[in-house]
């Protein structure tokens, strides 16, 4: 395959348009960036390029990972013929996962390990053929996989949330490949290849420490210009220019740029998301990273946005099993129903995601709690131990940029590594970002599965996870179409065996929470969704009912990353499921909630137990609240003027208080008893309302059933 540099002119006449292997753009002020889009690919055992045939190589598109066309290829080998370069250095950047070597013609370039960190090589300036071999072995089972793994991949390696899940196939449809394409630059003798910060309040204004990574065939001096313009909003653009003393080779520096006053990135439901971008200019290279200014602490467990509380309204996300398949526009979606949710934060469970996700979530002004891809267990020597420690310094160079990352957090449930390898990998993110808060682990305890693994839903009423729970939900089936599409002739009556490769777990679906089947499926798609809706109704409204003592949550989970059966409130085409719907009226900033008094009773009961508002805002508020009964026939409990200080919770109903009332305010009271003695029997909704003026906050509806009494009534409710 050819690559020309420049832009091919077409044939006068062409038959059919011409393969297109590269993208080429300008940046500021002259350079071509040439994004290759096509090269010939073989997956093939062959340790080095000589082992290669001459047959069998077709042409892919870039980004690539071998098990989107259905391949379960271990090693797979890219090819590209480059032209000679025409300026003194060509380097190329790419995101291979996991092992990768490179050889120019047969002289090897360099290796790489991960998935998540960019590889970064040097090529020559002759033309040559660049080999790419990208291996993405599976762990050999029972002595490796699952317990002592080796790849630090997160979920990518093992969840039960992949294909196969947990049981011995769940390796099967790995992520080997090309998943972030191939780039080709050219510099100067002076090379500038990263740029990243950190952000430090000082009185009046910020400090910003900058480390600029560049590479220098000789020792000398170079003159490097920092440019801060606004990115989402229109402002004033500041400059300065630093001349920097180099030695030979690869080095960062680090330098102080003391800023005035900036606006500053906010939360979208309390400001709004300034964001800049950091640019640096050495000659015609360019390099520039994301910034916004904030601050961030701890106050007990609550986290301080710009020294003030936030209430962490949060889920879990996993976009996508397969990086190379997802796009910014994807990612820009994702978060638009994130937003829409009325989340304010997400957690990206064990694993980094694609950097356009970050860039969505800093426009739009959702936090992000980002996890180490540490997943259960892994090997336990002093070698693993080094890359884990080496990888966790390189998340914070390449994803430390972004304002929208609030929290580091180095391992999602270690087995037996907990205080080993959770500890090491902590303290080496901490060293390098001073500015977040790190945990050393997500850890079973703070995952609380009430009416999942254990006990009931109600169970939430202790609870459990407090103060902030990173981990609550239930599965729910995604929509029948889609189930017969992707399951076939297995999806009813159902085949276990391959419902569980998608990750449907039967147990906990039939025998903890008690989901029904029905009679098709679509009953059973009915009755699994409402189960999941009503638990996460139930979890997060306990959990808000209870702020304070719980400082936010992060619901499990958002989007299904493939095919599956999950916990998932939208599936994998992200349609929703009753669950989003719950999850987005759960997550209003300002929320109404009542406490059932029983789910059946007698007509004459009382409908409900207590009333309460939550208000996550900065704000006071004066509300207006309303109570109705609506069934066979509708009947209005009440309106109220709540007046809410900022974040306040409060209680502004109680049906035992009204037992404890004096005889001469008792009128009202039995009135109020007695015409819902002569409600008829059925379904009835209990319905809250909350109203800012014209503006409707909060509705919450709660089901009940009342039935005839059993014998007499006496007069009154007690």
């Amino acid at each position: 395959m050819g690559l020309a540099v420049g832009r091919p002119s077409a044939p006068t006449v062409p038959l059919k348009p011409p393969p297109v292997y590269w993208k080429a753009i300008h940046i500021y002020p002259e350079p071509e960036i040439l994004f290759i889009m096509r090269a010939h690919f073989l997956p093939h055992p062959a340790e080095t390029p000589s082992g290669l045939p001459s047959e069998g190589w077709r042409e892919v598109s870039l980004p690539h990972q071998w098990a989107l066309e259905g391949m379960e290829a271990e090693v797979g080998w890219y090819r590209l013929e480059l032209p000679a370069a025409t300026g003194p250095r060509r380097w190329a950047r790419l995101r291979a996962d996991y092992f990768g070597r490179a050889w120019a013609d047969e002289r090897l370039l360099g290796a790489h390990e991960g998935y998540f960190e960019p590889w970064l090589l040097e090529l020559p300036r002759e033309p040559h053929t660049l080999w790419l071999r990208v291996a993405a072995p599976k762990e050999p089972y029972g002595t490796v996989w699952p317990r002592l793994k080796r790849q630090i991949k997160g979920i990518f390696g093992q969840h039960d949330c992949r294909p196969g899940g947990t049981t011995a196939r769940g390796q099967e449809r790995g992520t080997g490949g090309l998943w972030g394409g191939v780039t080709i630059f050219e510099t100067g003798p002076v090379a500038l290849l990263h740029l990243t910060h950190q952000t430090f309040r000082r009185p009046q204004g910020w400090r910003l420490r900058i480390q600029l990574t560049l590479d220098a065939l000789a020792a000398g001096r170079a003159e490097v210009t920092f440019a801060l313009r606004p990115e989402n909003f229109e402002g004033p653009s500041l400059t300065t220019v630093r001349t920097l003393d180099l030695e030979a080779g690869r080095q960062t520096i680090s330098l102080i740029w003391d800023l005035p006053e900036l606006p500053r990135w906010e939360i979208w439901e309390r400001g709004f998301p300034h964001l800049y971008r950091l640019e640096a200019a050495l000659g015609d290279q360019q390099a520039a990273a994301p910034i916004g200014f904030r601050t961030l602490g701890q106050e007990g467990a609550w986290l301080l946005l710009n020294d003030r509380r936030v209430f962490l309204r949060g889920t879990n996300i996993i976009p996508t099993q397969w990086l190379a398949a997802y796009t910014p526009e994807d990612a820009a979606r994702d978060v638009r129903l994130l937003r829409a949710a009325n989340l304010n934060a997400v957690r990206v469970h064990a694993h980094l995601t694609h950097p356009a996700f970050y860039e969505a979530c800093d426009r739009e002004g959702i936090l992000v709690w980002q996890d180490f891809p540490l997943q259960w267990g892994y090997a336990d020597d002093e070698a693993f131990a080094q890359e884990a420690v080496r990888q966790a310094q390189a998340m914070v160079a390449h994803f430390g940029a972004h304002p929208s990352i609030f929290l580091w957090c180095a391992h999602n449930e270690p087995t037996h590594n907990r205080y080993t390898l959770a500890p090491l990998v902590a303290a080496a993110i901490r060293a390098a970002d001073p500015t977040r808060p790190v945990k050393e682990a997500s850890d079973f305890r703070e995952h609380a599965y009430p009416g999942w693994y254990w006990g009931h839903m109600r169970d939430f009423q202790a609870l459990p996870g407090a103060p902030l729970p990173s981990e609550f939900g239930a599965q729910a089936l995604p929509r029948a179409e889609l189930l017969r599409r992707v399951l076939g002739p297995d999806a009813w009556p159902p085949k276990w065996e391959t419902w569980m490769y998608h990750n449907f777990q039967p147990e906990q679906t039939f025998r903890v929470a008690g989901v029904e089947m029905g009679e098709s499926l679509e009953a059973f798609v009915e009755n699994s969704q409402r189960y999941q809706a009503r638990l996460i109704e139930f979890a997060i409204h306990t959990y808000r009912r209870a702020k304070g003592q719980i400082t936010g949550y992060f619901h499990f989970m958002f989007v299904e990353p493939w095919e599956g059966i999950t916990w998932a409130v939208l599936d994998v085409e992200r349609v929703p499921k009753q669950g989003y719907f719950a999850l987005q009226q759960a997550s209003t900033p300002v929320l109404v909630s009542i406490v059932p008094y029983v789910e059946r009773a007698g007509v004459g009961q009382p409908p409900l137990r207590e009333v309460w508002v939550i208000s996550d805002l900065d704000r006071p508020l004066s509300l207006r609240v309303s109570l109705r009964l609506e069934g066979p026939v509708a009947f209005p409990l009440g309106e109220m003027t709540v007046t809410l200080a900022p974040h306040e919770v409060r209680r502004v109903f109680e049906v035992m208080e009204l037992f404890e009332a004096p005889l001469d305010q008792r009128e009202a009271l039995d009135a109020a008893s007695a015409v819902l003695r002569q409600l008829p029997p059925g379904r009835y909704s209990v319905i809250a309302e909350a109203w800012e003026g014209e503006r409707l906050w909060s509705r919450h509806v709660v089901e009940m059933e009342y039935l005839e009494p059993i014998g007499p009534q006496e007069e009154g409710f007690w």
